[in-house]
């Protein structure tokens, strides 16, 4: 069963993810963020990702490493 148009002929692929819903509690989270901040005063996305681009511009981030599965 197709649900638009858009998607028409196409073969829908179910991942086992898209059943878990992940959670976290918001306080420790923004406890940890570290440029919370420099957001206060954005009123739109774009703002906050300008806000975040020059936050990451400022600091040396950690080595990416393959994950392990």
């Amino acid at each position: 069963m197709q649900f638009t148009t858009r998607t028409t002929g196409s073969e829908l692929f179910v991942n086992p993810l898209m059943s878990i819903y992940f959670t976290v509690r918001l306080e420790p989270l923004t406890r940890r963020n570290l440029y919370l901040d420099r957001l206060e005063g954005t009123t739109d996305t774009g703002q906050v990702s300008l806000r975040i681009e020059e936050f990451r511009a400022e600091i040396s981030p950690r080595i990416p490493r393959a994950f392990p599965h």
